[in-house]
């Protein structure tokens, strides 16, 4: 179960502040990738829900926390977009849609304080990412950030579990809209994956828009 042990180090800091950053749709074949950055707010440590990594928990509990993270934590989230996936790859794209999310949380701290706080931004996973491919977005934050990668972060760190559920919960919410305009696809279950309910339908439809086309089988199936 992940604990605050993290974030308890921050307590008495006043210049640096930890968030937590976790990604959701690496692996789709439609639909975005999408990351969540999360800070906890300090006063609400001994009266949170009982949060774990996304992965873990049913979905009505998960949608409980989304619906309240409001009232405890600070949130922000970046995406990019199928048309990145396939323009970038993949890695590159989940890079774009983590420095974005970490962008709006520096930025939304930043309107809210004159101290010129720095971030330590802790990250899911065991791969650090190429935030300097992105240049101009990275310049605004660049020398205000420290990257640590955690492995198995979202089961050991309270905030990186919140940010796994916020990102699945919210993509979840995405492609369920996508569902309404793709309805032959079985997006409201399967939320873009790889199912065989999946590919049987991409095989009878085609594929759309939001399906990813440099990504195996519909590379294979539909080439270029």
């Amino acid at each position: 179960m992940p604990n605050l042990f993290e974030e308890e180090k921050y307590l008495f800091n006043s210049d640096r502040v930890m968030i937590g950053v976790d990604e959701v749709g690496r692996g789709c074949w439609a639909g975005p990738v999408l990351s969540c950055a999360s800070y906890i707010y300090p006063s609400k440590f001994m009266n949170l829900p009982k949060i774990n990594d996304s992965k873990k928990m049913i979905k009505k509990h998960r949608r409980e926390i989304y619906v309240s993270s409001s009232t405890f934590s600070k949130n922000a989230i970046g995406c990019s977009t199928v048309k990145e996936i396939e323009n970038f790859g993949i890695n590159a794209s989940n890079d774009l849609a983590v420095l974005r999310a970490i962008v709006l949380m520096v930025q939304n701290f930043s309107f809210n304080t004159d101290k010129n706080l720095f971030f330590d931004i802790l990250l899911d996973g065991n791969r650090f990412p190429k935030f300097e491919i992105f240049k101009k977005l990275y310049d605004l934050i660049g020398n205000r950030i420290k990257i640590y990668c955690i492995v198995k972060g979202d089961s050991k760190v309270m905030s990186i579990a919140l940010a796994s559920i916020i990102a699945k919960e919210t993509r979840d919410t995405i492609m369920h809209q996508q569902h309404v305009l793709y309805p032959h696809y079985n997006l409201k279950k399967n939320v873009g994956y790889g199912t065989k309910d999946h590919r049987d339908m991409i095989m009878k439809h085609g594929i759309t828009k939001i399906h990813r086309r440099n990504f195996k089988p519909i590379s294979t199936i539909f080439g270029d």
